[in-house]
């Protein structure tokens, strides 16, 4: 029982608060004894977990009352586990000799206005101007509801990997948009309705407007919205969902709409051509916005997604098994990709490599 993963194991449980009394006395026995146990111990036991945001894991709990201590107890032992793997494994970026070129991507927030040259946000520096307009730009917000007649047409707003940025839009309503996701909308709503377009993944606080509904346009499907506040994760377009905080959310696909109440996710899948609701893990769905990124049994395959709208790096499966294997934790998002390939590592059993065109490659 001597192996440096039945150690690492029994730390892990030790930090988590799941372990045996026997395993403890057992691990208490090696730190004793053994000076290199003892050295890791001390490093790892230092270290910060981050906490799973804990006001949020009570919006939703339609499952049996549990005492917080087991609520936070998963999170907990994956992000023991990640600590874990970032101290006792050294990350290697590359497995060969040869040299690998870094491709540099550029990284900016965009507008596109209906008319005129796109709008780098990310250099923006108090305003920006359209059309002869000054629109204010701060703290990584776009502020479109100071009253000021703006141009009309659609306009285009583009985040990119790493980023987030919010809109404030004309009538109040506020829109988190996370990395890789991208939102069509007016500068002003002067219709009878209020239309936004998502491809991504947003955090929508609508205003209340009597008599000017709210839409939000996704790939294949429509969220008809009262006054309320829920996320939508759109980065598969064949699996939309809706995930309601509070207020009144109608999603229609096709030719089927279901009312949605606080506490539920409506999921569309096109290839079934359902659309259900379930309850959601709202430290899953809503972690981002607190720039944590949760990683609930999801598979490798699904992980490669989130590492490229993270990181901005290419990620892809070598072998279809591995890419089934399913990891749990929760990261940081400042948190180097190292940490987090160390950890898919040490929990998985997946190891991973670079190729020259700076692609990663699990195996």
């Amino acid at each position: 029982m001597n192996s440096a993963e039945e150690i690492y194991k029994l730390m892990t449980e030790k930090l988590a608060g799941t372990i045996s009394a026997a395993d403890d006395q057992l691990l208490e026995e090696l730190i004793e004894e053994d000076a290199n146990v003892r050295e890791k111990w001390e490093k790892l036991s230092s270290m910060h977990i981050p906490d799973p945001p804990a006001a949020w894991i009570e919006v939703i709990d339609f499952q049996p009352k549990k005492s917080i201590l087991r609520k936070l107890m998963p999170w907990t032992a994956a992000a023991a586990v990640m600590l874990l793997a970032a101290a006792v494994w050294k990350f290697n970026f590359f497995r060969s000799s040869k040299p690998v070129k870094v491709v540099a991507v550029r990284n900016d927030v965009i507008l596109q206005p209906a008319s005129g040259p796109a709008i780098n946000l990310s250099e923006a520096s108090g305003l920006i101007h359209v059309a002869g307009r000054e629109i204010p730009v701060k703290n990584n917000t776009l502020f479109l509801n100071t009253g000021t007649t703006l141009p009309e047409g659609v306009n285009t707003i583009s985040v990119p990997h790493g980023q987030r940025f919010d809109v404030a839009l004309s009538d109040g309503s506020v829109v988190t948009l996370n990395a890789v996701t991208s939102m069509k909308f007016p500068f002003n709503f002067n219709g009878h309705t209020r239309e936004i377009t998502l491809d991504g993944e947003a955090y929508v606080k609508v205003a209340r407007q009597t008599g000017k509904p709210f839409q939000v346009h996704l790939p294949n499907s429509t969220v008809d919205v009262l006054g309320t506040s829920f996320n939508i994760n759109s980065y598969d377009s064949g699996l939309v969902k809706v995930s309601l905080i509070e207020g009144k959310v109608r999603m229609k696909a096709g030719k089927k709409a279901i009312l949605m109440k606080p506490g539920q996710q409506a999921v569309f899948d096109q290839k079934t051509e359902s659309l259900d609701t379930r309850p959601f893990n709202a430290t899953v769905e809503l972690g981002w916005q607190k720039g944590l990124y949760c990683f609930s049994e999801m598979p490798i395959e699904e992980v490669c997604g989130t590492i490229f709208r993270w990181f901005g790096v290419r990620a892809v499966v070598d072998n279809p098994a591995a890419g089934q294997r399913r990891f749990t934790g929760l990261l940081d998002k400042n948190t180097p990709m190292s940490f987090l390939l160390d950890g898919i590592k040490a929990t998985t059993g997946t190891d991973f490599y670079f190729t020259a065109d700076s692609t990663l490659h699990f195996k």
